[in-house]
């Protein structure tokens, strides 16, 4: 493959996503919330492949770690954020505009952490990553419409931002694409967030299976660290470093 071309593809794919995030906001400002939620999946699946892809044709690059975080604060937090403010907290008020921007404050603080943390274990995240949990609050806008013809209830929606928040800045480790794979597969529970799915895709509509979909994976990190005491607190070190003094 050209050189330059090597560099570039990874990149591109981030700039897709970023493309998908604005265009998602659009379709929001415009009333078509289904399709806008479609695209921040869309977005968080350009992500997945982007860094595999970079690490594939040996371009991992400082550059690129920054652009994809700058690109999922977008992506995994502004664009979401606006689609439930429009859908869920617009009648709220003041109120509502802190509940919708206090999702784009635990991504930006699970990205920070991210960032600036050690990568300890090559096999887990610490927390659920950002556009996971991301699809997961978008969805529920498509699971609502096609579950129960109406876009679902705020509370339900100010629920789902807590619990994901809090899950996005816990200690719960979340594996990787790695443990997957058929030797690792049984070593963790990720099987209970598969039957949710393959359960919840015969019981519920076509139309919410994305939604299911992403949330056993929330389901299957909660099982996780059920049986594991002591992962499921917040991260302290978010709350010190947002206090800390810088020295640099």
């Amino acid at each position: 493959m050209v050189p330059v071309l090597r560099r570039v593809l990874p990149s591109a794919l981030t700039f897709l996503g970023l493309v998908s995030a604005f265009w998602s906001l659009v379709l929001t400002g415009e009333g078509r919330f289904e399709a806008a939620a479609w695209l921040v999946f869309v977005a968080a699946l350009l992500d997945a492949f982007d860094g595999p892809l970079a690490r594939m044709l040996g371009v991992v690059s400082a550059f690129g770690r920054q652009l994809d975080s700058l690109v999922d604060l977008v992506a995994a937090g502004v664009a979401p954020a606006f689609l439930v403010h429009q859908v869920y907290f617009e009648s709220w008020g003041f109120i509502g505009t802190l509940v919708a921007t206090s999702w784009v404050g635990f991504v930006a603080a699970r990205l920070a952490r991210y960032n600036t943390s050690p990568a300890l274990d090559p096999m887990h995240f610490v927390g659920i990553p950002c556009p996971i949990a991301a699809t997961v609050v978008a969805q529920y806008v498509v699971f609502s419409r096609a579950t129960f013809d109406d876009d679902g209830q705020a509370w339900v929606a100010a629920m789902i931002i807590a619990v994901l928040g809090v899950l996005m800045l816990s200690n719960v480790p979340y594996w990787k694409s790695a443990t997957l794979l058929p030797g690792q597969f049984t070593k963790h529970p990720y099987g209970p967030g598969v039957v949710v799915t393959a359960v919840s895709s015969v019981l519920f509509p076509e139309q919410a299976l994305l939604f299911w979909v992403s949330l056993s994976f929330v389901v299957a990190v909660v099982v996780y660290a059920a049986g594991r005491p002591g992962v499921t607190g917040v991260d302290a070190e978010v709350i010190v470093t947002l206090n800390r003094p810088r020295t640099e």
